[in-house]
């Protein structure tokens, strides 16, 4: 009988031990973080300054040389978790003022925003997407850059108003960030 009892215990008590000892929640989980911005800049050519387009949302900020993000973060951050993916515009002189951003948490991939997918994410971090119907790779600290400028005449007032407006859209892939490192803003 007492045999019986050791091993009934031994039975349920190992189980039990285990579930509580392998707690993935003490594991080190690393988050790739990856943002897409775009700068609009506008610089008057000649004609009165055109009306001014404010934007205001940034909702959060990531300190490159502290390799910390903090925002409004409105998803789960956990083991699936793959990628944060960080979005954002900015608009200065003529063609505009203020920024505006937001973060999104990604556990699929692909992963799809806008001219940007998202094939792959290599152990190193490395991704592989598609910008733009082209294939395009970004090892850790690596950006991808594209700069396009155009003229853009607005009337004011019965004269034209001429700018040249420059926008640089760029692609950083910022690399790991550990739990720790990330914090959301408190209202």
């Amino acid at each position: 009988m007492k045999n019986i009892k050791l091993l009934f215990t031994l039975l349920f008590l190992l189980p039990v031990g285990a579930c509580i000892f392998n707690n993935d929640d003490d594991e080190l989980h690393l988050y790739l973080f990856v943002e897409n911005s775009t700068e609009t800049d506008g610089v008057l050519i000649s004609g009165p300054e055109p009306p001014v387009i404010q934007i205001d949302f940034p909702t959060y900020r990531y300190d490159e040389e502290m390799k910390t993000l903090n925002g409004i973060i409105d998803f789960e951050i956990n083991r699936n978790l793959k990628l944060i993916y960080g979005s954002g515009a900015c608009l200065t002189g003529t063609a505009g003022a203020g920024c505006a951003s937001g973060l999104e948490g990604v556990y699929e991939i692909p992963f799809e925003h806008g001219l940007f997918e998202l094939l792959k994410i290599e152990d190193d971090g490395t991704i592989r997407f598609i910008y733009k119907d082209e294939v395009f790779s970004l090892r850790v600290n690596e950006q991808h850059t594209e700069v396009m400028s155009r003229m853009d005449t607005v009337e004011v007032e019965g004269v034209n108003s001429i700018s040249e407006i420059t926008r640089t859209k760029t692609i950083s892939n910022y690399g790991f960030l550990e739990k720790g490192d990330i914090s959301s803003w408190e209202w």
